[in-house]
Parts: C-alpha cells; structure tokens; sequence
C-alpha cells in the first residue's frame, strides 16, 4: 500500500481568474479503487496531468507511483504473455494485440489499452472516460474486470458503471472537492438530500431577508419622518413658539432618530449575516424542449424491415412501431446496426443507406437527427444555427447552461473537442422544434448534472424520440419501450 499525499493544492491555468484547486489537502490509498467525477471543466484531466508531474502547482504531492494513462498513444509488447492474458479476463480474443490500432474497433482499442496498463502490477492506471465507444454489455464487462484489480483511478460520468467497479468517490464541487469511502451513487444520493435541505434553507433565509429589507425601508421612513419633526421644531423657534415645546419636540426627534439608527445598523447586520448563510448550491441549469404535433399519432411503422449499406445486408429483419409520445431504445452489442438503423429512419445518407420490407414514414415529418458523427458541423455557433433555421440567441444560451465557454461561442468548430463538438450537436436538437428526435449516444462527454438534467426534461415532455444510449441509468428512467438489434 502506498499514500498519495496532497497538500494545500492550487493550481489555476495562466489568463484565467479563478483556480480549479485552491488549498486543496486529501490523501489517497493507491489500492482504492477510486472514481474521479465533477462537472465539465472542473479539473478532472487537469488532476491527472497534477498527479503526473506535467504541470506546475503550488504546494506538494507526494507518494505517486509509476503512473500510466488511458487512452494511451503507444502500446508497448515486451511482455506480450501479459497483454494476453488481461485481455483473456476481458473476454477479449487476445490475438488483437496483432493487429495495427488504426484497424481496431472503439472497443477492441478500448480494452488492449487497459489491458496494456494492468499488465504490469507495478502500473498506477489513471483512467479517462473508457465507455465511450462501448456497449452496455461491453461496460458490464469492463467494469467487472476493473472491480477485480487495486489500485486505479477513473474517470467516467455513468453512474452505473461507476458503481460496479469502484469503492471509493473522490468528487471535485464547485468549493473544493469531497472524498467518500462509498460509491458513486452513494455519494450522489447523500448529496442530493443535503442540497435539497440546503436548498430549504435557502428559501427560508431569502424570506427573512426580505423581511428585513422592509423592515429597513420603514426604519429609513421613520427616520425621515423623524428628521422633518425635528427640522419643525427648529422653524418654530424663528416664530418664539413656547420654549418648553421647542424643547420637547426637538428631544423627541433626536431619539426617534436615534432609535431609527440603532434599528437600520441591527437590520444591516442580521441581513448580512443571513446572506452569509445563503449556499451556492451545485445544480444544472434548467433545459427546455419544444416538439411539435404531427396529424398521424402513428408516424412510423417499420415491418420485415432489412437494413442496406452499399447494397449488402448489415441488419434486420426487425419490426418497430412508434407511436407520438413514446420514447423507444434502440439496444444491442457494438456492430449491430444500431446507428445505421437511426440514420436510415432519419433519413441520412439516403445514397448508401436503404431499406426494404413494409415502410410507413407519415409524410411531413420533421426530424431533429443527433448522430454520434459530428464532422457535419461547419463554422461557428452563429454559421450552425443559420444552417439549421435554429434562434442564435437561444442556441447560445442552450450550449453556455451546459457548461461550454462563452469564449467559444465565436470560434470555429474546428477548434473544438470532441466534447464541445457533442455538446453542439445535443444543444441544437433541443432548439428544434421537431415531430422525431432521433439521438445517437447522446450523453457521450455530458458530465453527470447535465445527464441528470436531459434525463429529466425528457421524461417530463411529451416529445417523441427514438435514441441509442449505453448509459443504463438514463436509458431506464426515459425508455417506454425497447427494440433489441442481434448482431447480423
């Protein structure tokens, strides 16, 4: 067992005002099996490359082992026996390690990399986001084969997963970071308890101010009320009214204002100690969705229906009815299909994608399309809604909420991350205003919030949507239905 020691951390990246870690202090057993989670942009990868050495910081990390990383550009076979024999445990045919990674499929590279990183025990794994080109049962599988090592830490925002192969939660917030000796969920499910009573409190507090900010509107009415009676006073001596009541209303003015003082500097103290109490909680912003009603309350039937790339048959034959409303899964292992099956619904790559059997799309319909391919994104923000007929101003607003730069906004997109490409493409299916969505892993790169936030604007709409995603906790709250695709 070795102790990673972390002590008063801060790190900020050069031009920007506010530090990803400001006097951070934690320490890690390097046999935990560790989830790294927190929202976009909140210095998850920056922690890795921290741990790494490859950025400067102030204050000290100690106690870090031979660190390897996934993904991971070199893939290294001195002892080959040892790649195979991971990849064995994988349920992986282990002769890929002979073909060139170019070749290889997302998952087949996705599990010779890991395989590369726990062939040596030696290896400390940092792990980013690895189910991104896998199937749900391809996740099942990797995170069964990660709860059976010690000693890693990953990066992912499916709680499921996160679940299955990890015992402890090191969770960056927007104060600090929190680490839990318990799961995911665990920590999520603690958290969203606490936020709602913070959230309670909150709203009691907000009440109370609000009760002393017309408290001292009053106390200010008071005395001003109080100042014109003494300045009453003072006039009424120019005519030599009774000198006795001179007296008397100027003594009674002072302490009127005196008492008006002392009550506004009270208030002002309580008010800003309540503000003091007042939590920036942690939430997501709130999404909207707009679909639009088609005339047909049936607009799909498929029957019999075989899928066609190029001519040949790659799946099929399947049945799928979609009524207005429903929000149906397309399931099944990686190389089935399923994206093929969504493109050809939605109408994409009409010249090499077809289909025979019994077809009834309603005429008419209009279709919001999120395919897991973003190159189809040209220019910037303000060039994409254009082309989509979508309100620049609303689109904006869409991508800012879920997280990306407002720097961005004016950048060509051919700067961006895949993330930040996926973010694009999910923020303009919302802004359309469509009979179908049809989404293709749509949550890939979306941080936890943000899923739990889709997850709920989903289900709380009368949208009808036809989707591909491996994330189950998402998949079982929205699904009202499912169409399982074999492998041709």
């Amino acid at each position: 067992m070795a102790l990673i020691n972390i002590r008063d951390l801060k790190f900020g990246y050069d031009g920007s005002d506010t530090l990803l870690f400001d006097g951070i202090s934690i320490g890690i057993d390097t046999e935990w099996k560790l989830a790294l989670a927190g929202r976009n942009g909140r210095g998850k990868t920056t922690f890795f490359k921290l741990l790494q050495g490859q950025l400067q910081y102030e204050g000290t990390i100690t106690g870090v082992p031979h660190v390897v990383t996934f993904p991971c550009d070199e893939i290294s076979l001195d002892e080959e026996w040892k790649i195979r024999k991971e990849l064995n445990l994988m349920n992986t045919d282990p002769d890929i390690v002979y073909r060139p990674l170019d070749t290889l499929s997302g998952g087949e590279r996705t599990k010779l990399m890991l395989a590369y990183l726990f062939s040596d025990e030696m290896n400390y794994p940092l792990i980013d986001e690895p189910t991104n080109h896998l199937d749900q049962e391809g996740r099942e599988a990797l995170a069964s084969y990660l709860a059976s090592k010690d000693g890693f830490i990953v990066i992912s925002h499916d709680r499921h997963f996160l679940d299955m192969c990890t015992d402890h939660t090191l969770m960056i917030t927007k104060t600090g970071v929190e680490l839990t000796a318990s799961s995911f969920s665990t920590w999520w499910d603690n958290n969203e308890k606490r936020m709602q009573g913070e959230a309670e409190r909150n709203e009691q507090l907000r009440k109370e101010i609000g009760k002393l900010d017309i408290a001292m509107k009053k106390n200010a009415a008071w005395s001003a009320k109080a100042e014109r009676s003494k300045n009453r006073a003072h006039a009424s001596s120019k005519v030599q009214e009774d000198h006795f009541r001179r007296a008397y209303e100027g003594k009674k003015a002072s302490k009127l204002m005196s008492l008006a003082k002392n009550l506004e500097d009270r208030n002002e103290r309580k008010m800003e100690e309540k503000k003091g109490l007042l939590k920036d909680l942690e939430k997501s912003e709130r999404l909207k969705i707009t679909g639009t009603t088609h005339h047909n309350k049936t607009p799909i039937i498929l029957k019999d229906l075989v899928i066609k790339r190029d001519g040949f048959e790659i799946a099929g034959p399947l049945s799928l009815t979609v009524e207005q409303g429903e929000k149906i899964r397309i399931k099944g292992p990686n190389g089935c299909g399923k994206s093929t099956l969504l493109k050809f619904i939605a109408g994409q790559e009409k010249e090499s994608i077809t289909g025979e059997g019994d077809i009834y799309m309603a005429p008419g319909l209009k279709i919001s399309f999120v395919s897991q391919d973003t190159e189809n994104l040209k220019g910037t923000i303000g060039d994409i809604a254009a082309q989509r007929g979508c309100d620049k101003t609303q689109f904006s607003t869409i991508l800012v909420k879920m997280g990306l730069d407002k720097d961005l906004l004016y950048s060509d997109i051919s700067t961006f991350s895949l993330g930040q490409k996926k973010f694009v493409a999910t923020a303009l299916s919302l802004c359309e205003k469509a009979d179908i969505y049809i989404w293709d892993e749509p949550l890939n790169f979306i941080d936890i919030y943000l899923r739990e936030e889709i997850q709920r604007l989903v289900t709380e709409s009368d949208i009808t949507l036809i989707f591909v995603e491996h994330d189950q906790a998402f998949s079982e709250a929205v699904a009202t239905g499912e169409v399982v695709l074999p492998l041709f």
